[in-house]
């Protein structure tokens, strides 16, 4: 009921910023002229900018067929499964007013278990001209492709390097500072993210720090350097390293390399460099996350992980846009652009035997996914290639092959239908995209 409720709200916002491109009449005003425009969404500005309102949003459609490791809770364990899905879908409000203050709110449904809700409020003050600051809940600006927006990013899925970390999860409320300049930007927060602390009843914060820089800019080459560093503090609470491979599915299965019951440290680092010149860009990062604390039976468990991944990509047509304010990459500069791209991602659990569950796939039901050898690590991999194609600035049409690996799985194991335990897979994404 909730989805088909959002989907006639979505529906309807979309039809009005569609509408809006076509027809047109007079528009009055008790206060400063108007300025409306309706490419990429519907705007509302006075034309002293000290008032705005903007409507927007996004559709991501997916399908997906994929085997293997990741298709292990389905009828057919490790065979050749397809789903479709919609992937994300939102409706998005923001503007000023008064000049300095900003507002933002955000209706998404992301396909996960939370469904449909509210996952963006905020207000922004800018009156000051050293920093910037946010309040509310917010999405985090945290590692090169994470700061990307997804309509932007250049794989259908972010790296799977992402499941691993805490510090990109967007807050449930939070204090956020920014300082920009000509080529770099600063930020800090504090932030809650839903979790309370175990032995009171006050809400848990962590913090966050970023700060990125382009050395070399002229016109849109430019090459970006980044570093992070997040503390969850996570007061004696579940701390788990798992992931999804880069492969989302109707079951949405994980695998959990690492569970600390009870946390006493979570802490985190990311560094990252990316380069473009002309319509080759290429870009790397690499993190480590350090959790320590116990297992539910009160033993030692800490878990080291650390990963990175290589990145390239060629586009025809135009190149990427680059944003100093966040230290990010933008859409084409151009329509009809073409990219191709190639993508290496590498990524190590090393924990404690204590640390390591005995069912590895968070799944129910799913009992035969187990590691080989507890004492030893986990070295996932995974070649990701794609296309995408930019017809519009609004539409995009993606389409990404993946082959991946995990090492230290016990394939001498097999599923209730008799099926041997599978270490690796393969899946065919493709996505249809709209943005207003």
């Amino acid at each position: 009921m909730i989805r088909k409720h959002f989907a006639g709200f979505a529906a309807s916002a979309l039809a009005l910023a569609v509408s809006a491109q076509a027809f047109a009449g007079t528009v009055t005003t008790d206060g400063a002229d108007l300025v409306i425009k309706t490419k990429g969404g519907l705007e509302v500005a006075t034309v002293d900018k000290e008032f705005s309102f903007k409507l927007g949003g996004k559709l991501q459609w997916d399908a997906v067929m994929f085997d293997g490791l990741q298709a292990a809770s389905q009828d057919d364990a490790f065979g050749s499964t397809f789903n479709t899905f919609i992937r994300r879908g939102e409706v998005t409000f923001e503007g000023n007013a008064y000049k300095d203050f900003g507002y933002g709110l955000r209706i998404s449904y992301d396909g996960d278990e939370d469904g449909t809700d509210v996952d963006r409020a905020f207000i922004t003050y800018s009156g000051l001209d050293v920093v910037d600051f946010t309040i509310g809940r917010y999405r985090v600006d945290y590692g090169l492709e994470n700061t990307t927006s997804s309509s932007w990013i250049t794989a259908i899925e972010r790296p799977f390097m992402y499941d691993f970390l805490n510090g990109d999860e967007d807050t449930n409320f939070g204090v956020h500072v920014k300082h920009v300049g000509a080529n770099y930007g600063v930020a800090a927060q504090v932030a809650h993210y839903g979790e309370i602390e175990d032995e009171g009843n006050d809400e848990r914060f962590g913090y966050t720090i970023r700060g990125n820089f382009a050395p070399y800019m002229n016109g849109t080459d430019v090459v970006h350097l980044g570093a992070n560093f997040h503390s969850a503090r996570p007061d004696d609470s579940r701390a788990r390293a798992r992931t999804r491979m880069g492969i989302r599915s109707d079951n949405d299965d994980r695998l959990v390399f690492g569970d600390v019951a009870s946390a006493e440290k979570d802490n985190e680092w990311l560094l990252e460099a990316g380069a473009q010149f002309g319509a080759l860009r290429a870009q790397t990062e690499y993190f480590q996350r350090k959790i320590t604390g116990e297992n539910g039976a009160g033993a030692n468990a800490d878990v080291d992980i650390s990963g990175y991944y290589g990145q390239v990509a060629y586009m025809f047509g135009a190149v990427r846009g680059y944003k100093v304010d966040g230290g990010k990459w933008d859409k084409p500069t151009k329509a009809g652009a073409v990219e191709i791209f190639a993508r290496y991602e590498n990524n190590t659990v090393d924990g404690d035997a204590t640390a390591v569950p005995t069912d590895l796939n968070d799944a129910g039901g799913v009992a035969f996914i187990q590691a080989a050898d507890v004492t030893d690590e986990f070295d996932l991999s995974a070649i990701v290639v794609g296309v995408n194609y930019f017809p519009t600035p609004a539409v995009r049409l993606s389409l990404d092959y993946t082959d991946y690996q995990v090492d230290n799985i016990n394939t001498n194991l097999v599923a209730g239908d008799g099926s041997r335990v599978e270490d690796d897979g393969k899946a065919i994404t493709g996505r249809l995209q709209y943005v207003f």
